[in-house]
């Protein structure tokens, strides 16, 4: 059943990460465009962050060189460089189109993701029948693109500063962990490792982070200065970064905090 667009939108919200996110609605995003499959590439400049393909064969069949023909010399491609949809009618017809695989593909078009002037992503439609796609079908799934962008661009600025977190906790002289807005344990670094208090890939209610910073949520970690452990000789130090998650690092009761 094709969902409207505003039906499409409450899909998306549903999940946080840009991953699940694409897998979860693609099949949708297909029919409400009237594709049989078709594809969801989020980038970051030229780099592929995720990708997820509609059709019988899924991406991890398709070789990176195989992709990277795609965008550099497909119909993806041209509309990435001019940052706008690209209609294939007849592929046979059109030297944009470049195939990576079954099944065959008569009809396509390629719509790019923008948010902040940017190409975040890339949707792909396609069609076994000749013609089946016109430039009515382009406008609609422009739309479709220019309403889900700002979705998905807020899911990659989450996954781009966790991942800076973690990169930047794991250095970390101090006891350190991360944990994001939904109290998912990141990355907990070997200084915090050795306390056995908070455990990488655990939920943050299930270590003994509460009890010991006295606090039942992650959203709790918002105060100001050091706060002392329950039961440990640390003192703890957060920083909340609202939407994406907090950083705790512990330190010597009576030392400054640092990294």
């Amino acid at each position: 059943m094709s969902l409207t667009l505003g039906e499409l939108l409450e899909v998306i919200k549903q999940h946080r990460d840009a991953q699940t996110m694409a897998e979860k609605v693609l099949p949708s995003i297909l029919a409400y465009a009237g594709a049989e499959n078709g594809s969801l590439i989020l980038l970051s400049g030229d780099r592929v962050i995720h990708r997820v393909l509609a059709a019988t064969e899924t991406f991890a069949d398709v070789s990176d060189h195989k992709l990277q023909t795609v965008l550099a010399d497909g119909l993806a491609g041209w509309a990435l460089r001019h940052r706008q949809g690209g209609l294939a009618s007849h592929t046979d017809r059109d030297e944009r189109w470049v195939s990576i695989g079954p099944p065959a593909v008569a009809s396509a078009m390629v719509v790019p993701m923008m948010s902040r002037d940017t190409v975040i992503g890339l949707l792909s439609f396609h069609h076994s029948m000749r013609g089946q796609f016109r430039e009515g079908d382009l406008a609609k799934a422009a739309e479709l693109a220019h309403a889900i962008a700002p979705l998905f661009d807020i899911a990659l600025l989450t996954e781009s500063t966790i991942d800076s977190l973690i990169r930047l906790c794991r250095s970390a002289i101090n006891p350190s962990s991360v944990i994001d807005w939904q109290g998912n344990v990141k990355v907990v670094n070997e200084a915090m490792e050795r306390l056995d208090i908070a455990w990488e890939g655990v939920n943050f209610t299930q270590s003994l982070l509460p009890r010991e910073l006295n606090v039942s949520t992650i959203q709790q970690c918002d105060w100001e200065g050091p706060r002392k452990l329950s039961s440990l000789p640390f003192d703890a130090h957060v920083v909340p970064f609202p939407g994406f998650g907090v950083w705790v690092q512990l330190t010597t009761a009576g030392d400054a905090g640092s990294t």
